[in-house]
């Protein structure tokens, strides 16, 4: 994560990103995109992507939408080819899943 420039904290926080004072806006503008691209496509309207490119390019921009896109897409497959059950993802750091 450090190599990112990431903290512990960047992670701990994602579900209060609209409110921890960690993010910068532009941080809360990319978090936005990615759930309103995810859930709600049809907010990303004009007005949004004008308080985007504030703070991001339109190549950056673009690189964003295809990152949430490959995301999206591999969760989708993931789901159907039923990868879950038989690879499953290990969230904590702490104590490593049992190998079956």
């Amino acid at each position: 994560m450090a190599q990112h420039q990431l903290s512990d904290d960047d992670y701990a926080h994602v579900s209060d990103w609209a409110t921890w004072t960690g993010y910068s806006e532009a941080d809360r503008l990319g978090i936005a995109f990615a759930e309103k691209f995810a859930l709600s496509h049809h907010e990303l309207d004009d007005a949004f992507f004008s308080r985007m490119k504030q703070h991001y390019t339109d190549a950056e921009i673009f690189e964003i939408s295809v990152a949430v896109g490959t995301w999206m897409a591999m969760g989708r497959i993931t789901m159907i080819m039923d990868v879950h059950v038989s690879c499953p993802l290990v969230l904590s750091l702490d104590e490593p899943a049992p190998v079956r």
